[in-house]
């Protein structure tokens, strides 16, 4: 009574919970029994019997007795009614319909399906390496995707909360255009309305967290994160729905991967010029000991400063056009895939966009780099060049450079596609960020093997001219020929060898580091998946 008082559970007897509300009828309620019992023991067997029966009522009276006095249905030590589902296992055994206990791949298809989700392989392959089969077997179990749900759930909430205004626990149609029209997204009441159809099972014309939240647990979790009401909209409507804030996350995320990449890679690329740009028999042991006893450890690094100007909005220019032009295509294919010309052009025009915008700081780090090169800062060269040759001393060599960025980045970026759906179809899963980074310094090898007696032309036009280095050519194709008869075929591929040494790491680290970035960001939203959304019937 005591603990009752002082707001302690109730104590237990006889298996029922007791209040002091009816522990004086179940006291009560013993004593008849007991005195009935007594009696019953010293009657015949039959009598015996009939009393038994009355003492059994009797209890089930009490029982209920004690039920009512409390207001409320007993409860029992052990047994009674089993644990109800949670709302993650619902969502399990709604998508296991075969009831298995374990979900295939093709059952997450029916699924994402349903939801309005992609379903093609790229899309499955995400998914499932993103934590949700953690065993790498291509099957899900219950604790697999309950755990794997519970990780997101935070994450869904908050998102969930942002687009319910009001609080209420529900989200409308007209919440939802409000929200969507806030991201830059132009929303009608007819998209709200088709939004809130998507999710609402039961039909009660709002969305609620539970409802929410089985779309959700089959987003990839960088997709919630970044793009959850964007996929929303987008599995709901019939047109692609992107992030506005998509190109500045592709300038960000090439921006980054290409200064990583150039400034780890400044010391080979430094040699490759000096290489390229002489005409006497220098070896790469050669020039590095030259260039380390003239100028020291950070005489490598001399030029870099204009590579990562540049290749900072050139490498970000370059990823967002090769992007922008296969989701041009994408968006008009019947398939869901784009052709291999397709993916050759988007190159070619990605080279040539990033080559137009940032060649001035190409031809600087060029003229920066050879031996007796241009000495100073970037500002002290830049006026140098300008006094010396005016403002076309930032543009010599530019048809060359052009010509050899449009073939390598449509070489490049082509066989780069072509390699991963190679590597698809050989493993049966994507490449990691890794594997991509290698098949990346993989493909760019092969297109500067090509490319290289252009990018020599190239290097040799902007230094002539400097102190050290006459004018001997009139135009890049001159260069190509006279160095042809003067040096012989191979003269053109002069410093191959330091360009692959540069090449590969700086492409393999660009690669890495920009698909890192990309997946950790959820760059692309719905639109970089292949399979396009099958809308809910």
């Amino acid at each position: 009574s005591r603990a009752n008082e002082e707001g302690f559970p109730p104590r237990q007897e006889g298996g029922l919970h007791v209040n002091r509300g009816n522990k004086a009828q179940l006291t009560s309620t013993m004593r008849v029994t007991s005195v009935v019992m007594r009696r019953t023991m010293r009657a015949g067997p039959a009598r015996r019997a009939a009393s038994a029966a009355a003492v059994l009522a009797v209890g089930c009276a009490a029982t209920a007795g004690c039920a009512r006095a409390r207001g409320r249905r007993l409860r029992f030590r052990r047994g009674g009614r089993s644990k109800p589902r949670s709302s993650v296992e619902a969502i399990f055994d709604d998508l296991d319909r075969d009831g298995s206990g374990e979900i295939d791949e093709e059952e997450i298809r029916e699924g994402l399906k349903h939801l309005g989700l992609p379903s093609g392989d790229d899309y499955v392959s995400d998914l499932l390496g993103g934590g949700l089969d953690v065993d790498k077997s291509k099957t899900v179990t219950k604790a697999e995707f309950v755990e794997y749900v519970k990780s997101k759930e935070k994450e869904m909430l908050k998102v969930f909360n942002a687009l319910d205004k009001d609080g209420s626990g529900t989200i409308t149609g007209d919440e939802v255009v409000e929200s969507m029209r806030r991201m830059g997204i132009d929303a009608s009441d007819a998209d709200g309305a088709r939004m809130v159809e998507l999710l609402d099972e039961n039909k009660d014309g709002v969305v609620t967290f539970e409802e929410f939240k089985k779309y959700t647990s089959l987003l990839p979790a960088a997709q919630l994160r970044s793009n959850a009401a964007y996929c929303w909209m987008g599995s709901s409507v019939d047109r692609v729905i992107t992030n506005p804030k998509e190109p500045l996350k592709q300038l960000f995320v090439g921006g980054a991967a290409g200064a990583a990449s150039r400034f780890l890679t400044a010391p080979l690329q430094r040699v490759r010029v000096v290489l390229m740009a002489s005409k006497g028999g220098q070896t790469i042991p050669g020039v590095i000991a030259e260039v380390a006893k003239k100028e020291g450890v950070l005489g490598f690094w001399r030029g870099s400063t204009p590579r990562i100007l540049k290749v900072m909005p050139g490498s970000a220019i370059q990823f967002a056009a090769f992007a922008s032009v296969k989701n041009f295509f994408l968006k008009r294919s019947k398939t869901g895939e784009i052709t291999v010309p397709q993916t050759l052009l988007a190159g070619g025009m990605a080279g040539a966009a990033a080559c137009l915008v940032v060649y001035p700081f190409t031809s600087l780090a060029g003229q920066m780099s050879v031996a007796g090169g241009v000495q100073g800062s970037i500002f002290q060269v830049s006026k140098q060049i300008y006094k010396t040759f005016g403002i076309k001393g930032f543009y010599k060599g530019l048809p060359g450079e052009l010509a050899a960025d449009i073939w390598g980045f449509m070489l490049g970026f082509g066989l780069y596609d072509l390699a991963n759906g190679a590597f698809y179809k050989a493993f049966g899963r994507k490449p990691a960020s890794l594997e991509k980074g290698l098949v990346g310094g993989t493909t760019a090898c092969v297109s500067i093997t090509t490319s290289m007696p252009l990018l020599l032309a190239t290097t040799r036009m902007q230094v002539q001219g400097l102190p050290g280095y006459p004018v001997l050519y009139k135009n890049v194709v001159d260069c190509l020929v006279k160095t042809a008869q003067q040096e012989g075929v191979g003269g053109l591929w002069k410093g191959i060898v330091p360009s692959y040494a540069q090449i590969f790491p700086c492409i393999f680290i660009s690669y890495y580091v920009y698909e890192t970035l990309a997946k950790e960001l959820g760059l692309g939203g719905l639109a970089k998946y292949s399979a396009g959304a099958a809308k809910k019937k």
